[in-house]
């Protein structure tokens, strides 16, 4: 289902609107001037944006309410991810969120407590039937905030078919914003593909596009070519009032006039998310952080973002094809690129076929599963973990130091994207076999451990991993930290409305954490990204003296307790 759109001419600037009357036009979940800072279906780290995020005017604690009748149907608390968070099942079959809340309504709010304190658990995921939490267009939710994995205090906001959870653009159901800028289009990409050549060459070539009075252009628009061509776009979208760098609505290629690739950012569903790895040039992203937007479709890329999938170009000697790029944002603002492709006449050397050694490389095919078996180290890859055939490299090491496998295993590398986890085993040195503080580890590109997993099969270590690289067996020794933060050990606390601990573990991460009052477990709002634990003081804490003890435990099952007397 994708949105109609009527233009409008308004104040020499278009606004699009969705015609479509199975949408509902809903009120603005917030009653400030709406601004966005980040847009639907926007690329971001292994997935796309599934709402939109609501500019709150750079402070938490903006009233929330709701946007059509219906019931609570799920709330979420967590340290992680979308930390605060409501669910509002609709009765015209779709579901709003409100995520990286700071505080829900009162009711919400005394429910959940109680919830956390019979489970002894800050983290929640409540499941509600329709007749506990019913809700009305406009009823009073709670307070934006900056909860869970927010990089600042905003609204994400989305609106979800209710039975697929498929989630769809908010701007389809009313939600509004100024925009006369035009989207900004800052690289091109040209892919000679297999046998293919582009300028006299057979790599990819990147290029810087010009701006100038409006209008789009390369200093060279002409390219020689032959062969199967592919192409990539590097593009943002600004709105007014806002500097933040915004994902487009929809990207066009034509050539010679007639449409063979574009993408509409209507919806998509989230089995599909990570196929952006996909879309985008890979190995471009992991090397220089640029996101161009591919036009080559893998063959086991099903997403569904895609509306014309023709985005490879066939080029014979004695073509001219004239290529136009259309980049356009929700409310019909568009930027234009155009380019020329001359066929020439393809010179191509005898190439022999590559002979792999099997002990080295490894082909995946067909989407096939794959299993490779090093000395002390084995890799169970899935069905369709890649979106092409790949061919992965493997190569032992034995010279790192302050490591408890034998070897570090080199596995293909970080620029191949992997869709589905592999699980990877590893066995530790003899002397260290069923230690329980060993993990396996992803040697980044810092030289620095990355945790993966810890579970122990036989004298193996197990961990799932979707990133190829380097891996081997590390200990983590080093139990978390726990730092007093507004008050000091064996104190007094009478002017304090809250206790707060940073915890943290550098290592492996933090697994457990808990705080305990005159020995009974007390709620504290745990904020993962600022390292902070926070217990706002309650009736737990009496007159007089307390005990406070606090108890952190890392992945691996170093403990840390803190313990102190406070008096009020």
């Amino acid at each position: 289902m994708r949105c109609k759109i009527l233009i409008l001419l308004l104040f020499t600037y278009s606004f699009l609107f969705s015609q479509n009357e199975k949408f509902p036009q809903y009120p603005n979940p917030v009653k400030i001037p709406i601004s966005l800072s980040a847009t639907f279906a926007e690329l971001r780290s292994n997935a796309f944006h599934a709402g939109v995020d609501i500019r709150t005017q750079g402070v938490e604690g903006k009233e929330v309410f709701a946007v059509a009748d219906g019931y609570v149907s799920r709330i979420g608390v967590s340290p992680y991810g979308y930390g605060k968070v409501l669910y509002i099942t609709h009765n015209d079959g779709f579901t709003s969120v409100y995520a990286h809340m700071s505080k829900f309504n009162k009711m919400i709010t005394d429910f959940v407590k109680d919830k956390q304190y019979k489970d002894e658990s800050f983290d929640q995921n409540i499941m509600l039937k329709e007749n506990e939490f019913p809700i009305k267009r406009g009823d009073f939710l709670g307070f934006t905030g900056n909860s869970g994995s927010s990089g600042g205090p905003h609204l994400h906001y989305e609106i979800r078919y209710t039975k697929t959870q498929e989630p769809v653009n908010p701007l389809c159901f009313g939600l509004k914003i100024k925009d006369t800028k035009k989207p900004v289009i800052k690289g091109l990409a040209i892919y000679p593909l297999e046998n293919s050549i582009v300028n006299n060459n057979d790599t990819t070539i990147y290029l810087n596009v010009n701006y100038n009075e409006g209008v789009y252009s390369l200093d060279n628009s002409i390219f020689t070519v032959s062969g199967d061509i592919a192409f990539g776009i590097n593009v943002y979208d600004q709105a007014d009032g806002a500097n933040n760098k915004n994902g487009p609505y929809s990207i066009e290629l034509f050539a010679d006039n007639e449409l063979i690739f574009n993408i509409i950012s209507d919806k998509y569903s989230y089995n599909e998310t990570r196929y952006i790895n996909s879309l985008i040039d890979y190995s471009r992203y992991v090397k220089n952080k640029e996101r161009f937007v591919r036009t080559e479709i893998d063959k086991y890329n099903n997403l569904g973002l895609y509306e014309t999938r023709k985005g490879v170009v066939p080029v014979n000697q004695g073509d001219t094809i004239d290529m136009k790029y259309v980049v356009k944002d929700y409310n019909g603002n568009k930027s234009v690129l155009n380019f020329t492709l001359i066929g020439v006449k393809l010179h191509v050397d005898e190439i022999d076929d590559l002979v792999y050694d099997t002990e080295s490389y490894y082909e995946v095919i067909d989407g096939n599963p794959l299993n490779i078996t090093l000395k002390d180290f084995e890799m169970d890859i899935p069905k369709m973990a890649f979106y092409r055939d790949v061919v992965i490299e493997t190569t032992l090491s034995d010279t790192m130091s302050n490591i408890y496998s034998d070897y570090v295993y080199h596995i293909g590398n970080e620029e191949i994207p992997v869709h589905k986890k592999a699980t990877l085993r590893i066995k530790p040195k003899t002397d260290y076999i069923g230690d329980t503080l060993l993990y396996v580890a992803l040697l980044n590109t810092n030289n620095e451990f990355v945790f993966l997993g810890n579970k122990t099969v036989d004298d193996y270590i197990e961990a799932k991993t979707n990133v190829l690289g380097s891996y081997l067996i590390a200990r983590d020794t080093i139990a978390p930290s726990i730092i007093p933060v507004n008050f000091k050990t064996n104190s007094s606390i009478s002017e304090n409305w809250s206790l707060r601990v940073e915890i943290e573990d550098k290592e492996t991460g933090i697994k457990d954490y808990a705080m305990f009052v005159n020995g009974r477990w007390v709620l504290a709002d745990y904020d993962a990204k600022n390292k902070l634990l926070m217990y706002q003081i309650d009736n737990h804490i009496k007159e007089g003296d307390n005990i406070l003890k606090v108890v952190v435990t890392d992945m691996v099952g170093n403990k840390n307790i803190y313990s102190t007397t406070l008096t009020r």
